[in-house]
């Protein structure tokens, strides 16, 4: 016998011949819906909403301040906090120590803690709990752990940098002093304390000796001449580089002390646009739509009952 092809046609056919029983199916499936979604079957979760955007953040790399934030609240720091503050453990009947217990711990702090980025580049942050006030009461502490979060973060990094340009300026330091005393090695030796006034001096002496002075005092002018010639234009090469050195120890030091406040302050990283609530309406489970699916699932049992309670008739 060839199998019969299965149409609309057939479907409603099978609806018309079966109509009772369908309507019997699909009430059975709406008490049963309603009965399993009482409280004591499935215990009411109560929701806390909190929407928050980034501020005075600093990226990394290509990321967006809200694709940091997003980071930050996933970061093992923040969700440890919470899950030792309120001890999730013992609140979601998890043997702590247990085998699998953090893998546990970690799914249901998973499945009631859902942060995700909006349409508007904000973040939303919903906890869920059986208790609307302890819900809020985590949603709160999750935002204050979050700021909590990048202050550390923020500090960390201020302080590495703040090092490595503390390094740079005793570099800087350590130079500017050795040209420093360089120079006053040779001004000493050379007699050369003020190369400019007294090159302007010593030219106004030879030609003074030239028109008639005596050959001592030329040939002392001429002694003097070529001090400055040999050892004066090394002295202001190295007071240019003195002078190069000090505008760079400058620059690094403003760095320094940019980043050594980085290191130590404490300001907020995050504005709450929407604050987290205590909720008066539950949020699961759905009891509609719960009833809704167990119609749906108890009409297609029936249906495919029947179909094959047909079929084996025909065979």
């Amino acid at each position: 016998m060839e199998p019969q092809e299965f149409t609309f046609k057939s479907l409603v056919d099978v609806l018309r011949a079966n109509l009772k029983v369908f309507l019997l199916a699909g009430l059975v499936g709406a008490v049963v819906g309603a009965v399993i979604s009482m409280p004591m079957f499935m215990t009411p979760k109560f929701k806390s909403t909190a929407v928050v955007y980034p501020v005075n953040t600093m990226t990394y790399s290509d990321e967006s301040e809200t694709e940091q934030l997003l980071q930050v609240f996933e970061s093992s720091s923040v969700r440890d906090s919470l899950i030792e503050k309120f001890d999730l453990y013992g609140r979601y009947g998890i043997e702590r120590g247990a085998p699998s217990s953090r893998y546990y711990i970690l799914e249901e702090f998973n499945d009631r803690f859902v942060v995700n980025k909006t349409l508007y580049e904000s973040v939303r942050l919903e906890v869920q709990d059986e208790d609307p006030e302890l819900a809020r009461a985590m949603a709160d502490e999750m935002l204050v752990q979050v700021n909590k979060k990048f202050n550390l973060l923020a500090n960390e990094r201020g302080r590495n940098l703040a090092r490595s340009f503390k390094s740079q300026m005793d570099y800087q330091a350590t130079v500017i002093d050795s040209i420093e005393t360089l120079v006053s090695e040779i001004s000493l030796e050379k007699g050369l304390l003020d190369y400019e006034a007294q090159s302007r001096e010593l030219v106004r002496g030879y030609i003074d000796a030239a028109k008639g002075g005596s050959k001592a005092f030329k040939d002392e002018m001429s002694e003097w001449m070529d001090k400055a010639r040999t050892s004066g234009s090394t002295v202001m090469m190295l007071q240019n580089v003195s002078e190069l050195a000090a505008e760079r120890r400058s620059e690094i030091e403003q760095r320094y002390l940019f980043w050594r406040e980085y290191a130590v302050r404490d300001i907020n990283y995050i504005d709450v646009i929407v604050a987290p609530e205590t909720a008066d309406k539950k949020a699961w489970p759905v009891r509609w739509l719960i009833v809704v699916i167990s119609v749906a699932a108890a009409l297609l049992l029936t249906l495919v009952l029947v179909t094959l309670g047909q079929t084996y008739k025909r065979a």
